[in-house]
């Protein structure tokens, strides 16, 4: 990560792989609206498969499960991505009269040719760079208006009645314990339902395995925290990881940033 700039409402990151590089399935509690500069990158969300190439746009929804890899053999992969708070991106819809309620839309996920979305992630990301009066407000109303006229999201998977009792006492119960890592044996006992089939099932509702979502859910809960400007090594003991080393890998595999560096961000770019 080359820059990283936070401003009302939003992260705004700068990107580039030199390498064959790849983030592994992990999932933001924001919207992640990226425009690729260079490079390809194949992406998996939520089941689906997308390729965006340069000039395309990609677009995720808050909690959608993701996954990337970049094809640097043509020269290297440059993105700008932005983080976007779901409860600022609603209010911004309903003040300018594009949703009746100020409740988050979702958006069309995938990646798409879309000059419109492009221009104004770009315009997001000068803003950053640069903030003079208005300029990011304006910005991100521009990007706003340009990602609800990009459509709506796919359909969510469907499950039966049971399955979805099963998954959201799950869910609730991951969500509530955020400070240590938890066994499957104890969320099959919650679920009321073998080990196996609360993989499966859990796998096919939410793009990965339980174990694995609920270390999204704490690296969530850690830039929640960092943001507030907690410490570094008492997010991660606070957390449940075993040592500093843990978390940072842990967190640098979703954010292409170590957690010194994400605390630190402001407005200005951090060091290479």
């Amino acid at each position: 990560m080359a820059e990283l700039y936070r401003v009302e409402g939003m992260e705004v990151a700068r990107l580039q792989a030199q390498t064959a590089a790849r983030f592994p399935r992990h999932t933001h509690a924001e919207y992640v609206v990226g425009a690729n500069l260079s490079g390809s990158e194949q992406i998996w969300v939520d089941g689906r498969e997308f390729t965006a190439n340069a000039h395309s746009v990609t677009v995720y929804n808050p909690e959608a499960v993701q996954a990337s890899t970049f094809d640097t053999t043509t020269g290297s992969a440059d993105f700008v991505s932005l983080y976007i708070e779901p409860q600022r991106l609603a209010t911004v819809a309903a003040e300018n009269g594009w949703r009746t309620r100020a409740v988050a839309p979702e958006l069309n996920q995938g990646a798409f040719s879309n000059a419109a979305v492009l221009q104004a992630i770009l315009a997001c990301y000068r803003a950053a760079r640069q903030p003079l009066e208005g300029d990011v407000e304006t910005a991100m109303l521009e990007l706003t208006a340009a990602l609800l006229a990009n459509g709506a999201t796919c359909p969510a998977a469907t499950t039966s009645s049971v399955d979805t009792q099963m998954l959201g006492r799950v869910l609730d119960y991951l969500r509530a314990h955020l400070d240590a890592p938890i066994g499957l044996e104890q969320l099959a006992a919650i679920g009321n339902v073998s080990k196996h089939h609360l993989i499966r099932t859990f796998k096919a509702a939410v793009g990965m395995p339980p174990l694995a979502y609920h270390m999204q859910l704490r690296l969530i809960e850690a830039r929640r925290r960092l943001r507030l400007g907690r410490h570094i090594q008492d997010v991660a003991l606070g957390l449940g990881f075993y040592d500093l080393s843990h978390f940072s890998n842990a967190f640098r595999k979703v954010m292409g940033i170590s957690p010194l560096r994400f605390a630190v961000a402001t407005q200005f770019a951090c060091p290479a």
